[in-house]
């Protein structure tokens, strides 16, 4: 749904690029989340509409037009998406030969990146960065709960995904709705919204119903539509679990002039990317951040 993909209310933190050009850095974005919103002075400055059949190639060569473009006009800050293993994930699962074959994909893709970088004289002044949003785990139809056939009879609205799923009851029945899903709670866990972890940042937003579950690695909260949709589709894997699952972990690849050479870390945190990303640049990062460089800092020079 691009309307609400577009609508800024959705958005209530701070962009990277909206950091960046609060402080005069021109931005680009060839597709990532909210870069489009309807709100002209919280995009990059400049930004394409997000297009899922894009050419791969037609995007790294959008991203080295704007590299070329007159000093004054260039933008610095620059992001960049391809959704192949994204796809590929889902469809087929993250163990098939078909996520190898787009793993390689997007590897051949560096090399064009790096290649045309090269051809611009570019190579060694560019940062690169490469993440994830998140990683995949196996899922079948045999590891479904079907919320509905639980709650069969009484009126609710349903509501999130297939991993974290949401409830909310008539306030008369919210006692019994909650007994019942407790009673239930095999492969997922039950929370009343007041009671959710910290770390899920959920409970305190007027958008969340006040019953939540989340499922266990690999299975699916589900109602009887979402059920036969996902028997028709034939979907393979899935992602939205709880965020210590390794499963769930994506990557942090980088490069170039600010980054320490054939270095290895640990596990990094994706939230910290942003004051990475302010140290690199310059600026101050927002204070509302939960990002914290000195949790990432030493993997700069």
């Amino acid at each position: 749904d691009t309307s609400a993909v577009r609508n800024p209310k959705w958005y209530r933190g701070e962009a990277f690029w909206e950091t960046a050009e609060n402080n005069g850095i021109t931005t680009a974005s060839y597709f990532w989340p909210g870069s489009e919103m309807n709100d002209p002075d919280r995009r990059p400055t400049y930004f394409k509409r997000y297009k899922h059949t894009e050419p791969y190639k037609n995007r790294i060569d959008g991203v080295i037009d704007w590299l070329q473009l007159p000093f004054k006009d260039r933008p610095h800050f620059i992001t960049l998406y391809f959704h192949d293993t994204d796809s590929y994930g889902h469809d087929f699962g993250p163990n098939s030969p078909e996520i190898d074959q787009s793993i390689q994909r997007l590897d051949s893709l560096v090399g064009y990146i790096n290649e045309q970088l090269a051809n611009i004289g570019m190579v060694d002044s560019v940062n690169i960065i490469y993440v994830s949003d998140h990683g995949m785990t196996e899922i079948d139809t045999s590891r479904t709960i079907n919320i509905e056939k639980i709650l069969s009879g009484i009126k609710y609205k349903f509501g999130g995904t297939k991993t974290l799923a949401m409830i909310k009851p008539q306030e008369s029945d919210y006692d019994s709705v909650f007994a019942l899903l407790k009673k239930n709670e095999f492969h997922y866990t039950v929370y009343r919204k007041e009671q959710l972890p910290d770390y899920y940042h959920f409970r305190n937003d007027d958008n969340i119903f006040p019953i939540i579950l989340s499922a266990d690695l690999g299975w699916s909260l589900v109602n009887n539509k979402q059920l036969s949709k996902m028997k028709k589709s034939g979907d393979r894997g899935n992602h939205g679990y709880d965020k210590d699952y390794i499963d769930m972990h994506g990557i942090f690849l980088a490069k170039g002039p600010n980054f320490k050479v054939n270095y290895q870390t640990g596990t990094v945190w994706n939230i910290d990317i942003n004051p990475l990303l302010c140290k690199i640049f310059n600026i101050y990062p927002n204070p509302k951040i939960d990002g914290k460089l000195e949790r990432i800092e030493f993997l700069l020079k």
